[in-house]
């Protein structure tokens, strides 16, 4: 193996693994924000931001294997990781953003992440009220020709039900007399 491909394959080898621990710190970050914006949620809340550690980089230190922690460009990739796993997470109508904060120009490096979103606020499904709300079948209500409690066939296709008595002056041809749509025939119910 000539020199170049050795290179390369530490050079792949070591990507690899500052990948695998971007990983691990990034699942753990997530999960941690996660819970945050749970319990933002709880409150009706639809935005959440969540400083992560203040120092993450630094209380890191050693955690990452060749002090890459340090070091602008595993930064800058670990913020575009964390940037997906975000959006991923809260879909496409959410609003989220990885920042790193701390002084830059001193020390070379920004010591802590700050991960924001904001998600749509809940469209309520109504649940509704059983007081509120009339029954949807007519079944148990009476025949509106006659206005006797014995239904029991609809006529079709409008599926409005009568009594019997009644639904046999409404052969195929004539006009349903709830909705007036043309009768096609008629169904027993409940025979």
């Amino acid at each position: 193996m000539d020199f170049l491909q050795q290179l390369n394959e530490l050079s792949c080898e070591a990507s690899e693994q500052r990948h695998a621990e971007q990983e691990l710190a990034a699942e753990a970050l997530m999960e941690k924000f996660q819970q945050e914006c749970l319990l933002a949620a709880r409150k009706g809340e639809t935005e959440s931001r969540c400083v992560s550690d203040d120092l993450f980089f630094l209380n890191n230190k050693g955690n990452f294997s060749n002090g890459w922690e340090r070091k602008p460009k595993f930064q800058d990739e670990f913020v575009t990781l964390l940037q997906n796993k975000l959006r991923a997470t809260f879909g496409p109508d959410s609003q989220v953003s990885v920042a790193l904060h701390g002084p830059t120009e001193a020390l070379g490096m920004r010591w802590g992440i700050l991960l924001a979103a904001t998600w749509p606020e809940a469209t309520h499904r109504a649940v509704p009220h059983y007081s509120s709300h009339a029954l949807r079948s007519n079944l148990s209500s009476q025949c509106p020709v006659c206005l006797c409690g014995a239904e029991v066939v609809a006529l079709t296709p409008c599926g409005h039900v009568l009594c019997v008595s009644c639904s046999t002056n409404f052969h195929r041809g004539t006009t349903c007399p709830v909705c007036r749509e043309p009768v096609a025939g008629r169904q027993n119910l409940f025979s």
